[in-house]
């Protein structure tokens, strides 16, 4: 599928922090106590335990990001809203509709999905 710059995306993702996160609190961890002892490859084995629960149909996207991730999208399910596909080309943009991708740095770790492409009236699977 070709697209272009103005494709719009809708993306959901799971944000876990950890000790090298910027800002060391989050809606489930206000103090940061949790956040300030997970370190990176704990945050790391947790997403991909999530991401293994997520894929073999244990457990669905949005449940896991509401109970599990430290964004305050949790509430929306780990639902950002839509951007212009050119702004989450940075984030790691997912190449399939429905796919789940991974992105990692030193201060973060979130699985990806995206859920919706305006130019296809697309949504996703699950």
């Amino acid at each position: 599928m070709s697209s272009s710059s103005s494709d719009k995306v809708r993306a959901s993702h799971i944000l876990i922090k950890q000790e090298g996160s910027r800002r060391k609190a989050s809606w489930k961890d206000p103090e940061g106590r949790i956040i300030s002892n997970t370190t990176r490859d704990a945050a790391v084995s947790r997403l991909k335990a999530l991401r293994d629960d997520i894929l073999s149909g244990k457990s669905k996207f949005e449940d896991v990001a509401s109970r599990y991730s430290d964004c305050s999208s949790a509430k929306r399910g780990g639902d950002l809203g839509s951007f212009e596909r050119k702004q989450v080309e940075d984030l790691g943009f997912v190449a399939e509709l429905g796919a789940i991708g991974s992105k990692r740095n030193e201060r973060k770790k979130k699985l990806l999905k995206e859920r919706k492409r305006n130019t296809k009236r697309q949504r996703a699977p699950f």
